[in-house]
């Protein structure tokens, strides 16, 4: 089958970091470790596993900060993965073969693949406590250091381990308790958007609404679309300011339900003033071009992950506020003075899991595609392009460079 790989080498590594000051586009090539051609189709790992068909691949901006070595060296994500890796995570697919345990009336079924590898996936019992408490998205066995009944390698998920494929493949493998059924009302389009969404709504369900009035959604890719609509979903009524370079994200933003959608210039003073007007906050400056604020928001959202958007995120907090970080950086230089200083209440947000909502117990795809379906979440034009696994490098480019192309969410579609 064909796939798009990703099995890094330390001397390729190391030369695309040198090589990509003069052409960056040695990161699309087998030199940085990226491959797309023909695979073997991923065997199932137990009884209890199914072949899937991709039908959408949505490209997530994990796996581009992963590509363009957005990540150090010694990045503790490499405990929780495993190579060579077959990409892909984001998916709408169809049910093509299951294990002798599977139900028969799955195969043919439209679905999204939960792509989580947590202890029920891994065939490990008893389950760590995050996932006995539904909390799969931060399992404790994703290093791969119990074996379980499939003796699965280190990976977060499909599309991060050596074993299952993924997405950006015409075929992956996934563990039955991963699928969840796509309803027949919803299209391909929204359907492979239930990922970037879904992680969006577990933040929002994960942060305290009481009394908040001011949320800053800070980064209005997808996944900042996802928060928006998912507070306005959840009934939040207060005012949303969204963030982002970009201009041509404002649309997006306001209908997915932000009152307003502003950008910054460079200027970290500006900047500081501009957050201070919005919130009737003052800005006090201090030695060597540092700023902070006293006020700000209620909670902010950061969907950027960069160390300036966590910086700033913490810093555009009021004190006692929330901070949510969603976006998957590793920080870089911090200064966490506002942590203390003002008592942040900070949690970090990673993947999805069983939520509660107007009394229902689901997981957070199920609730996005309830959401989807009642009307409450309008996801129309989130998915901007798609491209032939084959134009996998413009794709790429398309996914990077967003602001150049008018994308905001890029998929592969493997649909005849």
């Amino acid at each position: 089958m064909l796939a798009i790989t990703y099995d890094i080498k330390p001397l390729g590594w190391a030369t695309c970091l040198w090589l990509k000051r003069f052409w960056r586009g040695c990161l699309l090539t087998s030199l940085n470790g990226l491959r797309c051609g023909e695979v073997q189709t991923p065997e199932l790992p137990g009884d209890d596993w199914v072949r899937v068909e991709t039908l959408l691949g949505g490209i997530c901006g994990t796996d581009l900060s992963l590509i363009a070595q957005g990540q150090p060296p010694n990045s503790i994500l490499q405990g929780f993965s495993s190579m060579p890796m077959g990409l892909g995570h984001e998916n709408v697919a169809i049910v093509r073969e299951v294990g002798p345990s599977v139900d028969e009336s799955w195969i043919g079924r439209r679905v999204c693949v939960e792509p989580t590898l947590g202890c029920k996936a891994r065939g490990i019992d008893p389950p760590c406590r995050s996932c006995r408490d539904g909390r799969f998205g931060v399992c404790e066995h994703f290093c791969g250091d119990v074996p379980g009944n499939y003796s699965l390698p280190a990976g977060t998920s499909i599309g991060y381990n050596a074993r299952t494929g993924g997405s950006y493949g015409q075929y992956f493998v996934a563990h039955e308790s991963q699928l969840v059924p796509v309803p027949d009302e919803l299209s391909d389009e929204h359907a492979v958007l239930t990922d970037p969404v879904a992680c969006g709504l577990h933040a929002v369900l994960r942060a305290d609404l009481t009394g908040a009035k001011k949320v800053l959604v800070y980064g209005s890719g997808v996944m900042g679309l996802g928060v928006i609509a998912s507070l306005r979903a959840v009934g939040f009524k207060g005012h949303i300011d969204a963030l982002d370079r970009h201009e041509y994200l404002g649309e997006a933003a306001r209908e997915s339900g932000a009152d307003d959608f502003f950008r910054l210039g460079p200027e970290k003073g500006e900047r500081f003033e501009s957050i201070a007007k919005r919130t009737d906050a003052s800005v006090q400056r201090v030695r060597f071009g540092n700023y902070m604020l006293s006020g700000g928001y209620d909670i902010v959202f950061d969907c950027v992950g960069s160390p300036s958007a966590i910086n700033e995120s913490l810093k555009w907090t009021r004190a006692d506020g929330q901070v949510m970080f969603i976006g998957t950086g590793h920080g870089g230089a911090l200064d966490l003075t506002p942590v203390w200083f003002t008592e942040l209440r900070i949690k970090g947000v990673y993947g999805r899991g069983i939520e509660q909502l107007n009394g229902k117990t689901a997981t957070t795809y199920e609730m996005v595609h309830d959401l989807m379906l009642a009307g409450k979440m309008d996801v129309e034009k989130m998915l901007t392009h798609k491209f032939p696994l084959s134009e996998y490098r413009q794709a790429f480019l398309a996914a990077s460079g967003k602001a150049d192309h008018g994308a905001i969410k890029v998929a592969f579609d493997f649909r005849k």
